[in-house]
């Protein structure tokens, strides 16, 4: 049997977690694992779909006595494990840094397509 409780305070804290690790401004497990989308793997976000379930059929009376809390605590503890080995300070970095190169890319290529324009039509 699944205590609600004990998976509403589960929920919050990943939540919490969530805001702190992948910048999510969610107040419910729900909302935050929708903000995170590909952030996080597809296992986490299916272990985050198995917790709302499981906070669901908890909050039903006759479901919460057949509903095992088990398999959601397991789960939250991989997506808590996930996201404390998280650095969201790497993850802005490499933001950074593909956008950076993004930019040097498309100068690059409209800088080619000039200089290919200009020998074209004699110009250059």
């Amino acid at each position: 049997m699944a205590d609600l409780h004990e998976l509403q305070g589960t929920a919050d804290r990943l939540a919490a977690l969530m805001r702190d690790k992948l910048d999510v401004r969610a107040d419910s497990l729900d909302r935050a694992l929708h903000q995170a989308g590909r952030r996080l793997p597809r296992a986490r976000r299916a272990d985050g779909a198995l917790i709302l379930a499981a906070l669901e059929r908890a909050q039903h009376p006759r479901l919460a006595r057949v509903t095992d809390g088990t398999g959601a605590a397991q789960a939250a503890r991989r997506i808590e494990a996930w996201l404390k080995q998280s650095d969201p300070q790497t993850r802005r970095a490499r933001a950074r840094a593909g956008l950076l190169g993004e930019i040097a890319f498309r100068i690059f290529a409209v800088l080619v397509l000039l200089i290919v324009v200009l020998v074209w039509r004699g110009g250059l």
